[in-house]
């Protein structure tokens, strides 16, 4: 899923991995395996193949069942963290059960807009439940709001009410789509899809849970894929390189640790032009700006560091933390810019949102990073849908890459399969390193 600006430059990239599906905001009925007293902590069973982690475990003994709900998903070998208190979101409403108050976001905490919707809503409320107004609610009519109320009620109850396992999924989660529209669309963007049954799908959702954004979902219905059509895909493929590049000869590098994510600034040939004040803060505020853009692209998490050009003056210094503060202001997941050492280095802290792309999109092997699997795959479907003048299609692809179309991705490669008519088969062979694509002509040669 891509996020871009008026001039089609990509803002955000997120993946959804049919290896790795969604595991945010799913409600789970698990078992207490251990208890970490010294860190108040516990872990729980809940039936996904590894443990989740309780931070407040008060009041459990091992062996025994939990309600909990997934609040952070696991990423770089850590464990997924899950929650008691459970949310139901919807697109206007967090319905939280056994709660007993209404919170309100910050724009509305006071003012005619708040006093006019807790007047509407105040009848729909019920004891012994919680509710958290979003802000979305006040540009909502009365129908659509107390028919989602109703609906996450029940959502609650039907999942409660019925006999589980111990460990089971209550609540599956939401989709990377569904949540990302749920949360971060404005009723004016346009949504573009190609693939016509998620189209479908979406569209008959959001007509029930985002009708101010249903007729904004619009099917892309052209033979080259849409990431080609809007210049996309070639901003994607730079999203795993080591080093991006500045107007005037800049550079940043882009450097992974198990403790921390570094980034280096550097002049490159625009050093040759002499170190002049203003000048590197003019190219450490274009950095500024392209380092809180690849943050969000990439979704880097953690302690970030940040080795700017180095500056003499104080006040250009102030400048840059209050540029760096400016740039991730808006960001969808905290983050919190802590300011600059006395080396020189800004330090970044970002909440861990999933796994950073290059989690997904590569592995290390042999000493050197390579595309993942799961990349290859994609990078060959979609060469396959670029490739015209053909009636026929053989791809050739190693062991490795061929049992991934077979399994995981086979609806993928069958949905291929579809759009070219039918004419392609799969062969794996052991001497292909990745894949390659032979075509046959409409002589059949």
């Amino acid at each position: 899923m891509a996020f871009v600006d008026g001039r089609d430059k990509l803002r955000e990239f997120m993946i959804e991995s049919i290896s790795q599906p969604p595991l945010l905001e799913g409600v789970y009925r698990g078992r207490v395996i251990k208890i970490e007293k010294g860190m108040g902590a516990a872990f729980i069973d809940i039936g996904i193949g590894q443990n989740a982690f309780l931070s407040r475990a008060t009041s459990l003994h091992e062996g025994g069942a939990i309600i909990v709900q997934i609040a952070r998903e696991a990423a770089s070998g850590k464990a997924p963290t899950i929650r008691r208190e459970i949310l139901i979101s919807g697109s206007y409403f967090v319905y939280r059960p056994g709660g007993d108050d209404v919170r309100w976001p910050r724009s509305l905490k006071s003012g005619r807009r708040r006093d006019v919707l807790e007047a509407r809503i105040t009848s729909w409320l019920e004891d012994g439940e919680g509710w958290t107004i979003r802000t979305q609610a006040q540009y909502a009519d009365d129908a659509v709001l107390s028919t989602e109320m109703t609906a996450l009620r029940a959502r609650w109850r039907d999942a409660t009410d019925k006999t589980s396992d111990v460990p089971s999924c209550l609540l599956p989660p939401p989709s990377l789509v569904e949540r990302t529209l749920r949360d971060r669309v404005a009723s004016e963007s346009i949504i573009l899809v190609d693939d016509r049954g998620v189209y479908l799908d979406l569209t008959t959702k959001m007509k029930r849970q985002r009708p101010d954004i249903a007729a904004n979902i619009q099917f892309h219905d052209e033979a080259e894929p849409i990431f080609e059509s809007y210049g996309i895909a070639d901003q994607i493929d730079e999203l795993t390189d080591r080093t991006v590049d500045l107007p005037r000869g800049a550079r940043l590098t882009f450097d992974f640790t198990e403790a921390l994510t570094v980034v280096d600034v550097d002049l490159g040939s625009a050093g040759a032009k002499g170190r002049v004040d203003d000048a590197i803060l003019a190219t450490n505020m274009s950095a500024a700006m392209e380092i809180a853009r690849q943050i969000r692209l990439r979704n880097l998490a953690g302690l970030i560091v940040v080795d700017f050009i180095t500056m003499r003056r104080r006040e250009h210094k102030r400048k840059l933390v209050d540029a760096m503060k400016r740039e991730l202001k808006d960001s969808s997941v905290p983050v919190d810019v802590l300011g600059m050492t006395a080396a020189g280095l800004i330090e970044i802290t970002r909440r861990r949102d999933g796994p950073a792309l290059h989690e997904l999109l590569t592995q290390r092997k042999a000493g050197s990073i390579q595309p993942s699997r799961e990349v290859l795959a994609c990078d060959a479907l979609r060469q396959l849908l670029r490739t015209k003048g053909a009636s026929g299609f053989r791809l050739i692809a190693a062991p490795r890459l061929a049992s991934l179309l077979r399994g995981e991705f086979e609806l993928a490669f069958k949905e291929t399969t579809r759009r070219l008519g039918g004419a392609l088969s799969l062969i794996e062979d052991n001497d292909e390193a990745s894949f390659r694509i032979e075509t046959e002509d409409r002589t059949g040669t």
